[in-house]
């Protein structure tokens, strides 16, 4: 701040994650817009946050919008139709579909909903 090279708040951000970051050549706002759901919605959801985290200046709609075209088609499908309006009502209505899904191919009813946790955006 003394030698005026942080003027900003966002500008000592930048600085922060090119000083902190994993690799110099790490791009999170690339890795997010090609994540995937690879395992449970909890599991995507924790990476999904990780990366959002680490990203100045993503509009909760967009937030919104690429968490949702990363969840798994199936699930995707039902919560696209049930229109969230945000990145918590979407992670909520993804895994009772996630649960859904897992009763019909066990055959098991009576499970109960264990939603997931959410740190801060």
């Amino acid at each position: 701040m003394r030698s005026h090279q942080l003027t900003t708040w966002t500008s000592f951000l930048q600085v922060i994650e090119a000083r902190f970051a994993h690799s110099p050549y790490e791009d999170p706002t690339e890795i997010l817009f090609k994540l995937t759901q690879k395992g449970t919605v909890s599991d995507y959801l924790t990476q999904f946050e990780t990366l959002a985290n680490r990203i100045v200046g993503l509009s909760s709609p967009f937030l919104l919008s690429y968490f949702v075209s990363g969840l798994d088609l199936d699930i995707r499908r039902k919560v696209q139709a049930l229109q969230p309006l945000t990145l918590v009502h979407a992670a909520s209505l993804a895994c009772l579909q996630e649960e859904t899904l897992a009763e019909h191919r066990c055959g098991s009813r009576g499970r109960t909903f264990n939603g997931p946790s959410f740190s801060s955006l």
